[in-house]
């Protein structure tokens, strides 16, 4: 009997187990990248706990003072977790997006991501029993608990979170949020008031996982409203430790990465209000197909409010808000799934604030248990209203959710296999977001580090096979979105990689500029390139002018322009300075800068300029060639004691130059004729 009593828990977590059984083989992708292989706090074991704690979520990816941090994530337990698989089962780990090995083992990061989704729907379970205590099933397997947590827990939405190892930080704040609630239905029903204590812990670390636990305090008091009949006291009581819990995280939050509030994304891959749309997020809930991971401009449809799409979802969604409103008095199943789908869809739905991303299947992970629970209230409690007959009802029932669990599981198990890695979740999801900028360069992108892993390997026939497969997803993307920097950037690099084609590298760099203008990977490969692979000064002054247009904060571009007039044979002394001059101000760090500028003028035979400037170079580093040209100047003005000073040092850091020993011996000469 006591077997029976829990067979309900032992199905939902053997069902979930076995949908997603398949990614245990798994390996990484997708924003694994950021949270878990490439992040050195993570990769540091349980010593980088400190760090994880202490900074922003993504400052272990690019570095604690990065500029790359702005929007603010501050989500330290799902990171804690992953720093602990690594101090206690990592071992050295490749990656086909990796370019190099490093601290991981996939398998128990996948295993432990579908233990715990199975827990957290064992919790929502008895939240929904303890929920809707006064409704009597006529069958336990059409009950509203289990239809609701069964149609949950297979949802090929989910897919996404549980397939992905990343995607623990939902599932971790989803557990904690409804152990939350749970506890205060304890508190309610059987006034322990040492479960509120448990809520306060449960929201604190539900909000380390992430912000979306905070829509519980929302989702708490509106379950309590809806299932019990409580006095205003006893909801201001458990509401404490609610706000409690949430308070101490905002307060860790923003003493660790600050106010973000005030930031706004511009940058269309970064910016949702930019023609981003809800629209898709209500057909998904109730058809899951086609899915994919990049919902980017331009997948969905941009269309203005006159489109009958813009006004059909608008009416949609106005109608479900008056459903809502029309059944809150009256404690209507109906409003409490549209309310539950709303106040936990609202803190990523981008209409109250910018969250900096666009609509995502993870964003509706926990929103759409309205949805199930609605489902299941119809089958449950409707449908037995319109087939007066039981067993009729008891096929029916069964034979509806056999029908929806065997189509979502179908979809489900099929999703998961997408997301065995990058180069499999791209390769397919490019095929249905076709016309999204993002999806066709990050899967052109994940095509050119494979043949970077060619080249690496020697293999140049396959190096640049994989080259050219990109191009055309590249192409796409500029075509797409003209300023999209990836794109212009490793689409340049191709041209000179397949085809030694600087100029037209260096005309998608230029285009780069114009809206990235401190494209790191452009200044670093324009340097590589242009300063020791081409041999064409007017084309490297052409490269330099336009870099100056498009980036004039930057000094490199002035400190070449110099170089290129330096080096001209003849020296052009006039045109050197002036551009040496323009680098100066913006930067007196440079040793090469102030060594030429120096020369320059010593050139012109402005020896105390050429000593400014020599003398803040001999400041950077000791250098034999800065004291001889010192040397030079002051012997030059008949200055033998200062320039032997200079000569001397030259000397002791190249003792056995010839030449330095002969301008030594001139100085002391001279000094002696005196």
């Amino acid at each position: 009997m006591k077997y029976k009593n829990h067979l309900p828990q032992i199905i939902i977590f053997a069902f979930a187990f076995i949908i997603y059984a398949n990614t245990l083989g798994h390996q990484y992708a997708l924003d694994d990248k950021m949270t878990y292989w490439k992040n050195e706090f993570v990769q540091n074991g349980a010593g980088g706990i400190k760090d994880i704690l202490t900074y922003d979520t993504m400052a272990g990816m690019f570095g604690k003072d990065s500029k790359e941090l702005e929007g603010g994530r501050y989500r330290p337990l799902s990171l804690v977790t992953f720093a602990l698989e690594v101090e206690l089962f990592g071992k050295e780990t490749t990656d086909v997006s990796a370019k190099a090995p490093f601290k991981g083992c996939p398998g128990v990061s996948h295993f432990l991501n579908i233990i715990l989704y199975c827990i957290s729907l064992l919790i929502l379970y008895k939240v929904l029993t303890k929920l809707f205590r006064d409704y009597k099933p006529k069958y336990w397997y059409l009950s509203i608990p289990f239809i609701a947590t069964m149609l949950f827990a297979v949802h090929p939405l989910h897919t996404e979170i549980v397939a992905n190892i990343k995607g623990r930080d939902e599932i971790l704040a989803f557990l904690f949020s409804v152990a939350a609630l749970n506890s205060i239905l304890n508190f309610v029903d059987k006034n322990n008031k040492l479960e509120l204590i448990n809520a306060f812990v449960f929201i604190f670390l539900g909000s380390m996982s992430k912000e979306i636990t905070i829509t519980f305090l929302a989702v708490i008091p509106l379950s309590i409203y809806f299932f019990r009949k409580e006095r205003p006291s006893k909801y201001l009581l458990m509401m404490v430790p609610l706000f409690a819990g949430a308070l101490l995280y905002m307060g860790i939050r923003a003493a660790v990465i600050g106010d973000q509030t005030a930031i706004e994304a511009t940058e269309l891959m970064n910016n949702p209000f930019i023609n981003a749309t809800l629209g898709l997020y209500l057909k998904l809930l109730v058809f899951p197909h086609p899915l994919t991971w990049d919902y980017y401009p331009y997948h969905i449809p941009v269309v203005g409010w006159t489109d009958w799409r813009a006004i059909l979802g608008l009416l949609v969604y106005a109608g479900l808000a008056a459903v809502a409103v029309y059944g809150f008095r009256k404690k209507s199943i109906y409003s409490f799934g549209i309310l539950l789908f709303a106040a936990t869809l609202s803190i990523t739905s981008n209409v109250f604030f910018n969250i900096g991303a666009f609509m995502s299947e993870r964003f509706v992970f926990v929103s759409l248990l309205g949805l199930c629970i609605i489902v299941a209230y119809l089958i449950s409690e409707k449908l037995p209203a319109g087939i007066s007959h039981l067993q009729k009802y008891k096929k029916a029932g069964v034979a509806i959710v056999v029908i929806l669990l065997l189509a979502f599981s179908i979809k489900t198990v099929s999703r998961n296999t997408v997301w065995e890695n990058n180069l499999t979740l791209f390769s397919h999801d490019i095929k249905i977001s076709s016309n999204s900028a993002k999806g066709n360069s990050t899967y052109a992108s994940e095509l050119y580090k494979q043949s970077e892993d060619a080249e690496a390997a020697g293999d140049t026939a396959l190096r640049n096979k994989y080259l050219i497969e990109s191009i055309p997803y590249f192409e796409k993307a500029i075509e797409i979105y003209p300023d999209y920097s990836e794109a212009l950037v490793r689409l340049g690099n191709i041209y000179y990689k397949l085809y030694g084609d600087y100029k037209t590298m260096f005309d998608y760099y230029i285009r780069t500029l114009k809206s990235s203008p401190l494209n790191a990977d452009v200044w670093a490969n324009t340097l590589g390139v242009l300063v020791y692979n081409v041999n064409d000064p007017a084309y490297e002054k052409y490269v330099w002018s336009e870099f100056i247009k498009y980036s004039p904060t930057q000094y490199q571009s002035y400190l070449q322009m110099g170089n290129l007039y330096y080096f001209a044979q003849p020296a052009q002394a006039d045109s050197a300075i002036f551009w040496y001059e323009k680098a100066k101000t913006l930067t007196t760090k440079d040793f090469d800068l102030l060594f030429y500028l120096g020369v320059s003028y010593g050139n012109k035979g402005d020896f105390v300029k050429a000593r400014e400037n020599l003398l803040l170079a001999a400041a950077i580093k000791d250098d034999q060639e800065v004291y001889r040209y010192l040397g030079i100047s002051y012997g030059m003005e008949n200055n033998d004691e200062m320039a032997l000073q200079y000569f001397e040092k030259a000397l002791s850091l190249a003792p056995d130059n010839e030449q330095l020993k002969q301008y030594v011996a001139i100085a002391k000469q001279r000094m002696g004729q005196k």
